[in-house]
């Protein structure tokens, strides 16, 4: 069960990987997102270690970086008590900016196998929330320079 999100930012590629892949700008777009955290040390690259807090019923997830392509792909491995996620990010520039397709793919434990099928349109209904929200930063990001 995958799913994916197609964005359309006015910035160039390198402004929005930088900040999607660095965990801890999370809370300022993603309102889920209680903490973020990166465990490993500087600087943000493959192998690196980050944690987010999304409360219930995520609670906890911890990501590593698979893939960083920067500016063109970025990857995550994560997991939380209630599901195993695959991330990846792909960013294509454009005339206008950059186009921003994330594909996600969840694997449910335990209850949350159940739960899921009943949660997908409210988690498909929030990521785009939380993804206009990062088209926003995004945007404030590039014309602050």
């Amino acid at each position: 069960m995958t799913f994916s999100e197609e964005m359309q930012i006015s910035c160039p590629p390198t402004v929005a990987f930088d900040l999607i892949s660095d965990v801890r700008n999370e809370t300022r777009w993603n309102g889920s997102v209680r903490s973020a955290e990166l465990l490993t040390s500087e600087p943000v690259d493959r192998g690196s270690t980050l944690r987010t807090d999304h409360g219930r019923p995520l609670g906890q997830i911890e990501s590593t970086i698979a893939v960083f392509d920067r500016p063109a792909r970025l990857e995550y491995d994560a997991t939380s008590a209630a599901m195993d996620l695959g991330i990846t990010f792909t960013f294509t520039k454009t005339p206008d900016g950059t186009t921003i397709v994330g594909e996600f793919a969840p694997r449910p434990k335990g209850v949350m196998r159940l739960l899921f099928p009943l949660l997908r349109p409210t988690i498909r209904r929030d990521m785009a929330t939380h993804f206009a929200r990062f088209v926003a930063l995004c945007e404030a990001e590039a014309h602050r320079d």
